[in-house]
């Protein structure tokens, strides 16, 4: 099994790399969801799968998917503390988006 890596890890590491084709891919997942909001729900419950079954899109190792709206609002939710909540002293988060109109597709970790 492959070692789990922080995002500090892979941003220090630079252990991923983000090209044309992947961006053309992101910003067609979030145009996608733009164009049939109804599309959200099936989004929900199996980000990797519904990025997947779209175009073929898979996220860099490490990283999950979400969409976010034009308030910022992530789909699916992050769990209270996963970053930036005030329980935790410190934390990291590296993330990309890319996005079509007011949605984005976020690749993060």
């Amino acid at each position: 099994m492959a070692e789990v890596q922080t995002a500090g890890d892979i941003a220090k590491t630079g252990s991923f790399q983000v090209d044309d084709a992947t961006i053309a891919k992101m910003r067609e997942i979030a145009k996608v969801v733009y164009d049939d909001p109804a599309k959200i729900s099936d989004f929900e419950r199996d980000p990797l799968g519904f990025a997947k079954s779209v175009n073929g899109f898979e996220p860099p190792a490490g990283f999950h998917l979400h969409v976010a709206d034009a308030n910022n609002n992530l789909v699916p939710a992050e769990d209270d503390g996963i970053f930036g909540a005030e329980t935790r002293p410190t934390w990291d988060r590296l993330e990309f988006r890319v996005g079509y109109k007011t949605y984005s597709l976020v690749a993060c970790c």
